[in-house]
């Protein structure tokens, strides 16, 4: 008897350890439950704060886009309101020379100001080849004046429409030679015909836009040149200078054109 006693003791003491040893096993699994609820929390928050702060930079970009074509639009109507003037002076001298045509005596017009205009041009065109000669750049005559091309390579990143510092060096030697002169500008942009897939911009039209507008704000901001002065039109992969089957023809065809008129302001 004495032994069966002993005995229950013994086995008294096994099921006490027996239970202690299932509490901290089931307060180890709470343990890892919460720490894993917890980390789950942690990534699911990260994600959302990555998912908003990409929806933030689509957002600012897309803001971006639209100042861009509000600019281009309110230049486009400044344009537009500056040729009205002229046209409203250009109907005003007419009727002034139509009222004294009755006078026979009166003096011919002179005829210096075009003459003045053509020498103006030729002025314009010397020192535009000399400071694009330095630059390793040409420019071409055409009907309507001076075509100067800038390749993409000199002006900006692949996808980009913010001038790099040797683009910038180009527009300034360009806007250097119209602050003399009175003349105006239109500027264009041009793409190759690769869809856009890495870029800020949505389309090739809306990037050949946003570069011909960064031409432009360097000549306007930089140089202090009248925006009134300034045509800008993006025209994307339209109007290729070859064709676009190789990479070396779609490099040629990436570029910005600056077209100083014989029209002045």
């Amino acid at each position: 008897m004495h032994d069966d006693r002993l005995y229950d003791e013994k086995e008294l003491e096994k099921s006490w350890l027996l239970s202690y040893s299932d509490l901290i096993t089931l307060l180890f699994v709470i343990v890892i439950i919460i720490a894993a609820t917890y980390t789950s929390n942690i990534q699911s928050q990260r994600e959302e704060a990555k998912k908003e702060a990409v929806q933030q930079q689509a957002a600012m970009q897309q803001v971006h886009e639209s100042l861009d074509l509000l600019n281009l639009q309110k230049l486009e109507l400044q344009r537009e309101v500056h040729q009205l003037e002229a046209r409203q002076k250009a109907l005003l001298g007419t009727a002034e020379e139509e009222n004294t045509t009755e006078s026979p005596s009166l003096p011919k017009p002179p005829t210096g100001a075009a003459d003045k205009g053509e020498r103006d041009m030729d002025t314009v065109r010397t020192q535009l080849s000399s400071a694009l000669a330095e630059l390793n750049l040409d420019y071409e005559e055409t009907e309507e004046g001076l075509r100067i091309r800038l390749p993409e390579s000199i002006l900006f990143s692949s996808g980009s429409a913010e001038l790099q510092a040797q683009g910038k060096k180009v527009v300034g030697t360009i806007a250097g030679v119209l602050q003399r002169y009175g003349h105006m500008v239109r500027i264009e942009g041009y793409t190759d015909d690769v869809p856009i897939k890495h870029s800020a911009f949505k389309s090739n039209w809306e990037l050949s836009s946003g570069r011909a507008i960064a031409v432009m704000r360097e000549m306007v901001d930089g140089y202090s040149l009248p925006a009134t002065r300034f045509t800008v039109a993006g025209l994307g992969e339209n109007k290729p200078l070859v064709d676009n089957s190789n990479e070396e023809n779609q490099a040629r065809n990436r570029r910005v054109e600056v077209i100083i008129l014989a029209e002045k302001e």
